[in-house]
């Protein structure tokens, strides 16, 4: 307990030190901020006395030296004129220069101004006295001026000491009774000022400091207010634990429904936020396919295609567990190639595998057909998972995919496939709960290959779901061996059905008016490249209202309507225009289809229930995309 206490206070020292830190930084930058937006006239003054300085004393030195003291003065000045008036230096304007260094650059400015002042009494101090008082008052007022400068107050102890300091040494260097005094009036002013503004610079840093403690009291305030209220409400809740045993019960169930509740919002906005970019990356994947490319290029197109959909596929398990668990999972029965499948998972694991140094084989059956009827996203989901985990727990050796025929009884096939490795092994005592959830052989296994357990849960639930069975044969440090049965049937002319669907296919009407309703910048590229290349376009609108409005304004064919959108979503859109009856260009009822990211159980009949015609789930197919508006456009 000890060593965590200490770490523990380590931690919230850093934690104030750091928070220290930040609040002193504040204070600067606030300061900073204050020096510039307040020196306005004070930078126009200096300008304004160094001309008539200039004026003065233009016969009496060469005009090289002083074109050239004036001319860097008034680059100076225009520097500071442009940062102050165009506003560089505030966190309200958008730049690609950082806001601090010209703050930075600002304070160097005025120091290089009092130094350019100073330079008067030292290389140019007139032998004419009246000049010399001139320059004296010109300096003291530049000096005086120069208090705008205060909010910073070593800022104007700089610019002061050089303004003053080279006068006071050069009065005194001169020297007699009159410039001893004037040397004298020159320190005492300087102390006079330094003083004057060091008060004026504690108070308000002081104000500052009280300010931002103030604002940091609300909000501890604030907390606090909240703490009470939530210890309040689980007070009152304790109170009605503790009537009787019949209403603790009561509460208990009503308490899973709402955590229930909790997690598939969760899961939800889990899909919704990671389908979103997916969307972009698929899309923008199917839309380079169409493009001119060499070989090679295809084929990183191809594994880039692959990728995703095994990436899509892994935030389908997380998907599938919430929905084995509601007993809502559905299986497909389609054909397709078990070969094919197991060929593009080599070639999708084959990198990884050549990184470790690790053979990725895989032996066939000869007697498996060619195609089979089955769900081949579970299959692939099933086979992917246990690939995975052969892969990241074998360092050196091979992992081989094997599938074998047992037994084949008219067009019904069973088979055994097996992910065998030469990895590390699993102990007989970790086999017993191995295909638990969230659960792997051992903490120090978590620890060093990573993993949440959870894919080989996934993969027992659905192998008992196609009524099959899952089993491992492992020695420890002797590599594993996983497998399962299942069930096919043979399918037959697969190409025979798909061309017959082809040809069934018409081309959709380049005339059609389509407003999407899209609020993500990359999902708006998509839709539009993908509605191009289907001979459509599309007018765009960010959000419910703008969808309403221009609704109000023309009429369309067909609304593509996201849902999730800021301002007004495409559910409380969609409730608007069925109460509006809004009329399709053909005076018919205007097709609102959902194109949403939003895929989970139930959020289908939900924009169904609201009014919607049609559901698309992202990330989008375009053949899906297609169909769908064949049907209510032709």
């Amino acid at each position: 307990m000890i060593p965590n206490l200490e770490a523990a206070t380590a931690d919230n020292v850093q934690i104030a030190t750091d928070s220290d830190c930040q609040h002193d930084d504040r204070v600067l930058q606030t300061q900073i901020t204050r020096l510039i937006t307040g020196s306005g006239f004070s930078n126009i003054a200096g300008i304004a006395m160094a001309i008539i300085w200039v004026g003065l004393i233009w016969k009496d030195l060469p005009h090289e030296v002083l074109s050239v003291w004036l001319g860097v003065m008034l680059l100076l000045f225009l520097f500071r004129s442009a940062v102050h008036y165009f506003k560089l230096y505030s966190d309200e304007r958008k730049q690609t220069i950082n806001k601090a260094i010209y703050r930075r650059w600002y304070l160097v400015s005025v120091f290089l101004s009092g130094a350019g002042w100073g330079v008067t009494s030292t290389l140019m101090f007139p032998y004419n006295e009246l000049h010399q008082i001139v320059l004296a008052f010109i300096l003291v007022g530049v000096s005086a001026t120069g208090v705008a400068y205060s909010s910073v107050a070593w800022v104007y102890y700089g610019y002061v000491g050089c303004v003053l300091l080279p006068l006071m040494i050069r009065l005194f260097y001169v020297g007699g009774e009159v410039y001893y005094a004037l040397a004298a009036m020159t320190g005492f002013f300087i102390g006079v000022m330094v003083m004057a503004v060091h008060r004026m610079y504690r108070s308000s840093i002081a104000e500052l400091e009280a300010s931002y403690k103030n604002e940091a009291l609300i909000e501890d305030l604030t907390s606090a207010s909240n703490n009470l209220e939530s210890l309040n409400e689980n007070l009152k809740d304790e109170i009605q634990h503790g009537k009787q045993i019949e209403e603790e019960l009561k509460l208990a169930k009503e308490k899973a429904e709402k955590m229930s509740q909790a997690k598939g919002e969760f899961l939800a906005n889990m899909s919704h936020e990671i389908r979103t970019p997916m969307n972009g990356v698929m899309g923008t994947l199917q839309l380079l396919e169409d493009t001119e490319l060499d070989a090679e290029q295809k084929g990183l197109v191809d594994t880039a295609s692959k990728s995703a959909d095994a990436l899509l596929a892994i935030l389908n398990d997380i998907l599938d567990l919430s929905k084995i668990e509601a007993g809502k999972l559905s299986f497909e029965n389609i054909p397709f190639s078990l070969k094919q499948l197991i060929s593009d998972i080599v070639t999708l694991h084959s990198l990884k595998a050549e990184q470790q140094s690790v053979s990725l084989l895989q032996k066939i059956d000869e007697t498996l057909p060619d195609f089979l009827m089955g769900d081949p996203t579970r299959m692939r989901q099933v086979i992917v998972n246990l690939v995975s985990n052969a892969l990241k727990f074998t360092e050196q050796g091979k992992v081989t995919i094997i599938v074998d025929v047992v037994r084949v009884s008219g067009d019904l096939i069973e088979l055994k496939i097996s992910v065998s490795d030469t990895g590390i092994g699993i102990s007989s005592q970790a086999q017993k709960t191995l295909f638990n959830a969230f659960t792997q052989a051992d903490g120090s296994t978590t620890r060093k290959y990573g993993g949440t357990g959870l894919g080989l849960a996934i993969v027992s639930q659905l192998i008992e779901l196609m009524d099959g069975a899952l089993g491992v044969d492992s020695v420890e440090g002797d590599g594993s061996t996983f497998w399962f049965t299942a069930k096919f049937e043979r399918a037959e002319q697969v190409g025979e059905n798909v061309s017959e669907a082809k040809t069934e296919e018409k081309d959709l009407p380049a005339e059609a008016r389509i407003l999407l309703v899209e609020d993500n910048p990359i999902n708006q590229m998509v839709a539009q490249k993908m509605l191009e290349k289907l001979g459509l376009k599309a007018d765009l609108v960010n959000n419910g209202v703008e969808a309403l409005q221009r609704l109000d304004d023309e009429a369309y064919d067909l609304v593509l309507m996201d849902c999730q959108m800021p301002e007004m979503d495409g559910f409380d859109a969609t409730r608007e225009i069925r109460k509006a009856d809004i009329r399709s260009i053909n005076q018919q009822s205007l097709p609102v289809v959902a194109m949403t990211a939003n895929v989970m159980s139930g959020d289908r009949e939900r924009c169904l229930d609201v009014g919607m015609d049609d559901y698309i789930g992202k990330p989008i197919q375009r053949e899906v995309l297609a169909d769908v508006l064949r049907k209510w456009l032709v």
